[in-house]
């Protein structure tokens, strides 16, 4: 990795609008199939996948619950708009539900959580609700949950429905039948709050993230076993050698520096992933791009190198216009090659120093980093030091104390570690980074 002044970046800022506005009141018909959510392991052993279906579960004769699927449109507005479809094998719609409810802060309130049997189970102003997928009938409600923009999971084996949300219990579990099996109001005694996500850890065994927390501690998980609901989290980290401090802080380091507080990864779309690797090259990288006019062009090899070096992963854009903002401004393909703006002048002055390196089961890691700024001064004469990549907590602390540079946020990572080169490389697989 080359370190040289640079002069020649804008911040690409990419506002992606979902769903669009109806003034008629009527909401919106998409062909969209539901999301089916099935149990699927982040790490560790397999999740679940013997699905057997549910003893005696009346279904009407005139609609096959196997042959329904849900469709949930929204059309938000002063509040929340949602209608739930049932549609046959042939896509007309056999039923139908609508809920309301009014904003709530930044929460979402009305979440599907998904199919399981002849039940639909979603979330409704903190309650967990299930309808008879056959004839969209309320089976059920429990109003015990209490959480909003929810992470869940259905366990194909009982149907049981496990949650987190924010202002809600850390953790919640009810039955196929709507009964509380378990609920953890603050789990981890509030050392960590707002979990955001869920995932399978094995057949009998979940994790969870979280937004917030004490510290660093924000960025470790958290463990429910489902035979006994018993929970566990690590708070210790293991050591960093010098090598591996210094590729770890590189690695953090080219995703901070790009002023991105959190980025797609694994889902991240064609057009957001070729955004890195522009800024990347603008940054690191300027032979890989060609000034035209206003515009750099890069091509797909380059894309896909970084791509594969960051993330694991190639894309596959199909010519055309990836994105335009309201200005007419676009971002294209085409033949192979990228085309986007060029932009004018920023300075990147901006590096990481991995504080904390926990190794997961399974093999990801968790990296924990401030981030800094170096002295602009210093910067726009001698570009960035690469010594500044070598740095450790406590030479860091000492270089801020001096004056050549602040602390100006800090974060947390989730990365797969590989081989790259013959030195430690990562593939970044989840990041959020706050900065002051």
């Amino acid at each position: 990795m080359k370190y040289y002044p640079r002069f020649t970046v804008l911040l690409l800022c990419i506002v992606l609008l979902a769903g669009c506005a109806n003034p008629g009141g009527a909401l919106p018909e998409t062909d969209a199939p539901a999301v089916q959510q099935t149990p699927a392991p982040q790490q560790g052993t397999p999740a679940p996948t013997n699905i057997h279906p549910e003893a005696g579960t009346p279904v009407p004769e005139a609609v096959s619950a196997d042959a329904v699927r849900v469709r949930m449109t929204r059309n938000d507005g002063e509040g929340e708009n949602v209608r739930f479809e049932g549609l046959d094998e042939n896509g007309l719609v056999v039923w139908q539900r609508r809920e309301t409810t009014e904003h709530r802060t930044e929460l979402t309130l009305i979440e599907e959580i998904g199919p399981w049997n002849d039940r639909y189970y979603y979330t409704r102003q903190g309650a967990v609700c299930c309808l008879r997928l056959s004839d969209g009938s309320l089976l059920w409600e429990n109003k015990e949950f209490g959480g909003a923009s929810i992470s869940s999971l259905i366990d194909q084996r009982s149907g049981s429905v496990y949650l987190c949300g924010w202002y809600g219990p850390d953790f919640f579990a009810c039955s196929k039948d709507g009964d509380t099996l378990n609920s953890f109001a603050s789990a981890s005694g509030g050392e960590f709050f707002w979990p955001s996500d869920m995932a399978w850890y094995g057949p009998d065994k979940l994790v969870i993230y979280w937004m917030g927390g004490a510290g660093l501690e924000m960025a470790l998980p958290y463990y429910v076993d489902l035979t006994d609901f018993s929970i566990s989290y690590e708070f210790g980290f293991d050591d960093i050698d010098a090598a591996r401090q210094y590729w770890a802080n590189i690695f953090i380091s080219d995703f901070v520096e790009q002023y991105k507080s959190k980025y797609p990864t694994d889902n991240g779309s064609d057009f957001e992933l070729a955004s890195f690797a522009h800024l990347f090259c603008k940054i690191n990288r300027h032979d890989a791009l060609r000034f035209d006019g206003n515009y750099d062009t890069f091509s797909l090899d380059t894309v896909n190198e970084l791509c594969m070096r960051f993330f694991g992963r190639r894309i596959h854009p199909a010519d055309g216009v990836l994105y335009e903002n309201q200005w007419g401004l676009q971002w294209t393909y085409e033949n192979g090659k990228f085309r986007f703006p060029s932009g004018d002048g920023e300075s990147y002055n901006r590096f990481a120093v991995v504080t904390s390196y926990l190794i997961l089961p399974g093999g990801n890691v968790i990296l924990g980093y401030d981030v800094y700024d170096l002295d602009l001064d210093a910067y726009w004469k001698n570009g960035m030091d690469s010594a500044l990549y070598h740095m450790t907590s406590a030479q860091a602390q000492s270089a801020e104390a001096s004056g050549r540079i602040t602390r100006v946020g800090y974060g947390w990572a989730e990365a797969t570690p590989v081989e790259q080169n013959g030195h430690d490389g990562y593939y970044m697989r989840r990041m959020d980074t706050t900065l002051y």
